[in-house]
């Protein structure tokens, strides 16, 4: 079977491979050792039309995997890893399970379930940590098939668990030395060719696979360029947001994707370089000396030279250095959930501005 994308991810175990076919997992040609579900917590029903529905029609049952996995990361990590499946027949040697916990909401008389999405971003993270453990102890897991976990019963939005999946999946591949190859499978032909188009927009992708080349800083600028400055540990939300201004054609420069040479100088001449400041607000940066830093040196080109758009993502009070740089400044607010909806919302506001 023809994969609609698929890419080499050089690693120091040699090149890894990820791919992206629509397929149904159930008739897909290649043997899975590793085949990554994801659930509700503790909830394993064969509801008529997921993936645990047509599992069961090759007498592959979740629930009776789960009763006695190979690996138990439930508590508190929310994942497990199978023993191996006994159906001989099957081209599934093992099944993988990110659960995820959630809240009734009501909403015009209607109840529905609401998974968080910070919570699945970490869980996704505490997968691939697993199956690290799992081939530390000689588990065979030569090739794994993901779905696009979470987008289905559990109705996250495809485009924002996509881009912290494809994230980790390049970091697992290019630590473990038993992986091979990792497939994204979807059945849904158009999302399985969005899939392929995010990967092979992702900047973990660009950045193992080639040297982007960049402006040098003595040139003049002609264009908007945001400059979006946070802590690592909100990098799937640069990430996000970055892609969707850049889809929209606006320049964007962080780090570290576009760091080249010394790290300090790198920052300070894109700062120069900028029209618009954006510093993703959080606990996380908040807690960090680098986004004051970068913050002071582009407050200092106030008021004429950048325009300051801080977007904060998290409940947590300013701090007073940040506040003190901030105070005077319009932000807005994007920690009432989805967060998917409000980054798009920050989009078309920057765009106005632009």
């Amino acid at each position: 079977m023809e994969a609609l994308y698929s890419v080499n991810i050089p690693t120091k175990h040699g090149n890894k491979t990820i791919s992206v076919f629509a397929s149904d997992i159930l008739t897909f040609d290649s043997q899975i050792d590793i085949l990554t579900t994801s659930a509700f917590f503790r909830s394993y029903r064969p509801i008529p039309g997921t993936l645990f529905n047509a599992l069961n029609k090759i007498n592959i049952s979740v629930y009776n995997l789960s009763k006695d996995p190979e690996i138990d990361l439930r508590n508190p990590c929310n994942v497990w890893l199978s023993k191996p499946l006994t159906a001989s027949n099957a081209h599934i040697k093992r099944v993988g399970c990110v659960e995820m916990k959630h809240e009734m909401h009501n909403m015009g008389g209607f109840q529905f379930n609401k998974v968080n999405e910070h919570d699945m971003v970490k869980s996704i993270k505490a997968y691939f940590q697993m199956l690290d453990i799992a081939a530390t102890y000689g588990i065979k897991m030569d090739s794994v098939a993901i779905p696009v976990l979470g987008s289905g019963q559990q109705s996250i939005s495809a485009e924002l668990i996509l881009i912290p999946l494809i994230n980790e999946c390049v970091q697992f591949l290019k630590r473990c030395s038993e992986v091979k190859r990792v497939f994204f499978i979807e059945r849904n032909q158009d999302k399985a060719y969005r899939i392929a188009q995010t990967l092979a927009n992702s900047y973990s992708i660009k950045n193992e696979c080639v040297e982007t080349a960049t402006c040098n800083s003595t040139q003049r600028q002609t264009k908007p360029l945001a400059f979006i400055s946070h802590s690592s540990s909100d990098r799937n939300v640069a990430d996000n947001l970055c892609a969707k201004l850049e889809a929209k054609g606006v320049q964007v420069w962080y780090a570290p994707r576009n760091v080249r040479g010394d790290y300090a100088t790198s920052i300070a001449e894109a700062i120069v370089r900028a029209t618009h400041f954006i510093v993703i607000l959080s606990k996380n940066s908040m807690a960090s000396e680098h986004v004051l830093n970068e913050i002071d040196l582009a407050f200092k080109r106030l008021p004429h030279n950048i325009k300051f758009n801080p977007l904060r993502i998290d409940e947590q009070d300013i701090a007073p250095a940040f506040n003190y740089y901030l105070s005077r400044q319009h932000w807005m607010d994007a920690h009432i959930p989805p967060i998917e909806q409000r980054l798009i919302e920050f989009v078309d506001y920057l765009l106005e501005d632009l």
